[in-house]
Formats: C-alpha cells, sequence, structure tokens
C-alpha cells in the first residue's frame, strides 16, 4: 500500500509539473514576455545597450543626424534579432525539459526507486528554475505554490482515489440540468442530507442549486465519508433501538452489528404492519389480479409528482397487497386540494397512467403505538373486478326469484277457503275439462302483493343507478340474494371503480334503501286501510302472516295493532302461529320494510355499512360494524319462532361481511347533515329489526 501511495503521489506530481511546462510555453511565445538563457540573454542584451547609447550620442550631434538614423535602425535589427533567439533557445529548452518529464511518467512505476526519486528531483529543479526565471517573482511563487506536493516526501501528497480530482472539471449544461432535476426527485431527508455533506445547514437554505450540485460534484471523494457519517448518525436516530448505538470519537467505530440488528426489526415490523394495513379494504382489492397491479415504476409515477408544496412522503413507495402506499403529510389545506394538484401534475406528465391505476388517499393502521392510523396514499387498479362469477350470480339470482314466487304464494296457505278453491281448480285441471276453472280472483290477489314488493325493490335500484349516473360510479347488475324467512334478503352491488370521496359513497347508498324503505312504509299504511274496507267476500280469501312472524318487528308490529286493533295490543299478544289477514299490499309493505331495513344496517359493504364507513370513516366503521354485529347476534339468541335476525347474519357472513373499496379521497368526512340523516335512519332500522316483546 505504501509503495502504491508513493507512485500515484509522484505521478500527481509529474502532472503537476507537466502543466506548469504548457503554461510557460504559453508565455514564451508572447513577445512581452522576457526568457532566455543565460549567457547569449546577457550577451545580446550588451550588445543592444551598446548601441542604443551610441545612437544617443550621435543623436545628440547636429552634424551627425544621418549617422544616428543609420545607428538606430541598426540597433532595431538587433533587437529583432536578439528576440528570436531568445524565444528559439528558451522554447527549445521548454520542449527538451517537457519530453524528459513525459519520459519519466511513461515509466509503469516511476518513483518507486532510488534512482527514480533522483531523477525526479533533477526535474523539478528544472521546473523552478525555468519558471523563476521566465516570469516575475510574484507570479513564479503563485505558480511554484502547486509545487508543494512536488516533493520526494511522500507524507504531504495526500492519496486521491484518482490523479484527475486534482483538477476540477466543470459539468455541461445538460449535466447540470439532469442533476438538478435528479436531486430535485429525491425525498427531503436525503437533500438535506447532500446538503450538510456539501457545508449548508439544510437543503432550504440552498439559494444555488448550480453552485450547490457544482459543491458536490467537485468534492464527491471528500464528501463520501461525511455521507456516511450522516446516515449513520441518522438511521441511529430514527430506527428503533438506534440511540443505543455509540459513535466513538475520530475513529467513528460503528456499532454496525447493533445497527443492523435495529433495522431487521424495523423491515420485520413494516412487513407485519404493511399487512394491517390492508386489513381495512376489502378482499376484491387485497388479492386482484397481478396482471393489472401497479409495477414499482408505476408508483415512482406518483412518488416523482410529490414534494414539499404537496405530499411530505416519509419513504418510498412500499409494496402492499393490491398496490402500493406511501406514507407522508398532507402539505394542503384540504385532501381534495392535494388529490386535485396530483391529478393535473398526472394529466401533463403522464396522462395515460389514470387508464390503468387510480391514486386514493386513505387512512391506514400506523406502524407506531403512539397512534391508531395514519394518512397515505394507495396506488391500485382503477377497476375492481367481483369475485363472484357471472354464471354463479345469475344461478343466484334465479333462484332468489322463485322462492320470492313461492313465499308470496304460501301467505295464503293458511287461508282454508282459498287453499278449497285451488284444490277445485286443480281437479278440473287434471279432468282435462277446457275452461272449467278461473284462477282471476287468485291472481287479484297475488299479482298486488307482487307489484308491491317490485316497486319498492325497483325504485330501491333506481335511486342507485341515479346516483351513479350522476357521481361517475361503475357498478354490477344486481344479485339477488336469498333468505328463508323473507322472500328474498338483498338486492346486491358491487361497485366497479371508486367513488370521488365519502360524500358521493354516502349518497349512492343513502338513496337506495331510503326510498325503497319510503314506498314500503307507505304501501302498509295504504294496504292496512285496505284491509279494514275490503268486501266481506273477499276478507275470506285474504293472505295472512302469524302473529310470532309481525312481532319480530317493533315498529311493524306496533303499527299492525295500532290501526286494526286499537293500539290495546289484543292482537299481537294472541299465540304466535294466530294467523292475521292482510290485504296483499299490507302485506308486501310490511316485507318490504324489513327487507329494505337489513340493507340498511351499518355492518360491512351494505347500503348502511357503507354510509357508516362513510360517516366514521374506515377505521370507526369497523369497530362500529363489529359492535353492530355482536349486538344483532345476542339479540338474535333470544328471538322465539321466525329468526329474521339469525338468518340475516349467516347470509351476510358470506357475501357482505367487507367494507367498500376505497373512495379516492377517504380523509375529508361527510357533512353534518348526512351524519345526523343516517343517524336518524339507523334508529328507525332498529325499530324495525328489534323483535316486539
Amino acid at each position: 500500500m505504501t509503495k502504491y501511495t508513493t507512485i500515484q503521489s509522484t505521478r500527481g506530481s509529474a502532472m503537476v509539473a507537466a502543466t506548469l511546462i504548457l503554461s510557460l510555453t504559453m508565455m514564451c511565445t508572447r513577445p512581452t514576455m522576457g526568457f532566455a538563457p543565460p549567457n547569449s540573454f546577457a550577451t545580446q542584451q550588451k550588445h543592444l545597450n551598446l548601441l542604443q547609447t551610441t545612437s544617443i550620442l550621435k543623436s545628440a550631434n547636429d552634424n551627425s543626424g544621418d549617422e544616428a538614423r543609420r545607428l538606430k535602425k541598426k540597433a532595431e535589427q538587433y533587437r529583432n534579432e536578439a528576440e528570436k533567439l531568445r524565444l528559439t533557445l528558451g522554447l527549445k529548452r521548454i520542449e527538451e525539459l517537457k519530453d524528459d518529464i513525459q519520459q519519466f511518467m511513461s515509466t509503469e512505476e516511476f518513483g518507486s526507486t532510488e534512482q527514480e526519486q533522483k531523477k525526479f528531483t533533477e526535474l523539478k529543479a528544472r521546473v523552478e528554475e525555468l519558471v523563476r526565471k521566465s516570469v516575475g517573482d510574484a507570479e513564479a511563487e503563485q505558480l511554484l505554490a502547486g509545487l508543494s506536493s512536488f516533493s520526494s516526501n511522500n507524507s504531504v501528497m495526500p492519496v486521491q482515489s484518482s490523479p484527475s480530482s486534482e483538477v476540477s472539471v466543470a459539468l455541461t449544461e445538460e449535466e447540470m440540468k439532469s442533476a438538478i432535476s435528479f436531486v430535485g426527485s429525491l425525498p427531503i431527508p436525503v437533500k438535506d442530507t447532500l446538503a450538510k455533506a456539501a457545508g449548508y445547514p439544510n437543503y432550504d437554505s440552498i439559494i444555488n442549486l448550480e453552485e450547490f450540485v457544482n459543491n458536490l460534484y467537485v468534492n464527491k471523494d471528500a464528501s463520501t465519508e461525511k455521507l456516511r457519517r450522516l446516515y449513520f448518525q441518522a438511521f441511529a436516530k430514527n430506527i428503533p433501538g438506534g440511540a443505543d448505538i455509540v459513535v466513538k470519537d475520530s475513529n467513528e467505530e460503528y456499532e454496525i452489528e447493533g445497527l443492523s440488528k435495529a433495522i431487521q426489526q424495523q423491515i420485520n415490523d413494516r412487513m407485519e404492519n404493511s399487512t394491517r394495513a390492508m386489513e381495512l379494504f376489502p378482499r376484491v382489492v387485497q388479492d386482484a389480479d397481478e396482471a393489472i397491479l401497479p409495477r414499482e415504476m408505476d408508483a415512482n409515477v406518483i412518488f416523482q409528482l410529490l414534494d414539499r408544496t404537496t405530499f411530505m412522503a416519509v419513504e418510498k413507495p412500499m409494496q402492499v397487497e393490491g398496490g402500493y402506499i406511501i406514507r407522508g403529510k398532507n402539505k394542503r389545506k384540504t385532501a381534495t386540494q392535494l388529490l386535485e394538484v396530483i391529478d393535473e401534475k398526472l394529466a401533463k406528465e403522464s396522462p395515460q397512467w389514470q387508464e390503468s391505476f387510480q391514486l386514493s388517499f386513505v387512512e391506514i393502521y400506523a406502524d407506531s403505538s403512539e397512534q391508531l392510523f395514519e394518512d397515505a396514499l394507495l396506488i391500485t387498479p382503477n377497476k375492481f373486478a367481483p369475485m363472484a362469477p357471472k354464471l354463479f350470480a345469475g344461478v343466484i339470482t334465479a333462484i332468489s326469484l322463485f322462492s320470492s314466487f313461492v313465499y308470496c304464494i304460501d301467505t295464503f296457505s293458511e287461508n282454508e277457503a282459498v287453499m278449497q278453491k285451488l284444490k277445485e281448480a286443480s281437479e278440473q285441471a287434471t279432468s282435462g275439462i277446457v275452461g272449467a276453472y278461473d284462477l282471476t280472483w287468485f291472481n287479484e290477489l297475488l299479482v298486488p302483493m307482487l307489484v308491491t314488493l317490485g316497486l319498492a325493490q325497483g325504485l330501491h335500484e333506481a335511486g342507485h343507478l341515479v346516483m351513479s349516473w350522476s357521481k361517475g360510479i361503475k357498478m354490477t347488475p344486481p344479485t339477488i340474494l336469498p333468505s328463508q324467512a323473507l322472500p328474498y334478503l338483498s338486492f346486491q352491488n358491487r361497485l366497479k371503480t371508486s367513488p370521488k370521496d365519502y360524500t358521493d359513497l354516502y349518497d349512492f347508498a343513502f338513496a337506495g334503501p331510503v326510498t325503497g324503505l319510503t314506498v314500503s312504509f307507505i304501501a302498509l299504511l295504504f294496504g292496512l286501510q285496505l284491509t279494514t274496507e275490503v268486501d266481506p267476500s273477499v276478507a275470506q280469501l285474504l293472505p295472512s302472516l302469524p302473529v310470532g312472524f309481525i312481532t319480530q318487528s317493533t315498529l311493524g308490529g306496533t303499527i299492525v295493532d295500532l290501526l286494526l286493533g286499537g293500539g290495546d295490543g289484543i292482537l299481537i299478544n294472541q299465540d304466535p302461529s294466530t294467523q292475521i289477514p292482510l290485504h296483499p299490499i299490507a302485506i308486501g309493505g310490511f316485507l318490504g320494510m324489513i327487507i329494505h331495513a337489513f340493507d340498511l344496517v351499518p355492518i360491512g359493504s351494505t347500503d348502511g355499512g357503507r354510509m357508516s364507513q362513510a360517516v366514521l370513516g374506515r377505521v370507526w366503521h369497523l369497530t362500529f360494524s363489529s359492535l353492530v354485529f355482536t349486538v344483532l347476534f345476542l339479540t338474535s339468541l333470544f328471538s322465539d319462532g321466525f329468526n329474521l335476525l339469525l338468518g340475516f347474519l349467516f347470509i351476510y357472513s358470506f357475501t357482505q361481511r367487507d367494507m367498500e373499496i376505497p373512495c379516492k379521497n377517504e380523509i375529508d368526512r361527510v357533512e353534518l347533515p348526512r351524519a345526523v340523516a343516517a343517524f336518524v335512519s339507523w334508529v328507525l332500522v332498529a325499530l324495525i329489526l328489534c323483535p316486539l316483546s
């Protein structure tokens, strides 16, 4: 190593000498600079002085004017010849010295032997002699200042990574622009570290970026150790357990093993937290097809658009199930403003990006135990395919429609008069007598019930459709979920694209079930009124519901008892199996009220769950949803006979237990009026679904 250091030191010094020789060559070609070998120059100077003196004496003589002019011309001729001789001899000597230095440098390991060191000292002396005799003292001292390392003492010359590092090579304009652009794309902590390595307090204190980049380039070797020290200090400060890692005095002996353990622990914690972060999102997001998932380069498109005026990222994009997340802090006043700024930049920088992916500002579980959740940017595909195959959804829908039709017919099964007439019609049909039987009377009773249920559900879906169209949300066709205790449980719609924010999600969820519930409630009141006014001949053919079923709803049972029994409880306090005849519209309204109330239950991804998520946020909705589920389950355990709640919870566990897909803005909550409306609707749901004691 010592030998190599000596060689490198001597080589660098020789290059300095060669540079000085080149400078002297340039100087000697200027006529204003004086240079000549000592002997020839002194002789010529004496001749010139003598001629000048003679010329002056002769010119003083008025009678010798012509002779004076002749001598003056001769003197000028001698001067030119002397100048020419001076330049010729000086350049020759410089060329000889330059050739000797180049020959000396061409040796593979020059300066490694005593003979080479002697030769090196001789060359140094010749260079010094030429410099001092070619220029003035002040300029000579300035030029020879670079020869302080031109010494045989190797300890004076610091070892550099490359001889060329002694000379500052300026960056081109294109390289400078590229470097400034790259530095601008770096995270703030990295920028501050580079600034400190270049001698600035922090990145914000830099006024001239070109000067900053040039300092980094020129001093890149000297800054390496400083950067290493700064980064280590940053690790020791920010990594859990890093405070116990000691930096020792000037030797800077780092406890690398301790640092590695701290880093590994942080990586393990981060991997665990990345999984927890995605627990708040549905399986359709986490299990998205890999072919449509964003890649690292897609996530970096967003990362490079972030700066200290938009979103202060604290880490690079981290891959999670379903996409990437970028943790950090919003530097805009609202989440809406942040997303608008990023969307504008995306439209300019990478307009095709949004054709495949979307950026959402969401809440995720925090890494630190000091807070429950934190804000993050989530990068996912911009379309979410439903998990259930279309064929399977179609089969379930067909089964549910058929069971709904059978359920409505079954409401006549306890009416003996109806069953007798249907039996007679069946026997006549079997006998083959054409036109012997007529079921018009039955259709006139069955159709109003089906129409009431269909109208309420149709307006429910129309509310979703209108809102999805106005908000730009794409959804799947509805899948009808079956139920044992009801004609059907619900019409399930899946969102294929994300709502803009929680307000849009709330409006989409609220419009459907509230419309259906309103129509069902009106139908119930109207049907009960028709029940009291129906003709006696028709009354004996009315469908019926058992008391035990009617009392499954506190609100519904109370309304039936109030309008038909006077409100004294005589009607609903009968045996649970007792049948209460009702007009088909009243039965349709009663069943529809319960069905749409189930849609408003604030759990999972039901319409009520979507409203809860919009009001409370994803994290608190999970807590509230779990609480509601527990209350409904415990309530179902104490219900007798018809257990509507238990059947609902069973179907829900398979179909709607996930939360909704992420909105683009999940930070800004809905306004107070919407939150109040949601609370009122949930109170109404509780009155409808809680059994009447």
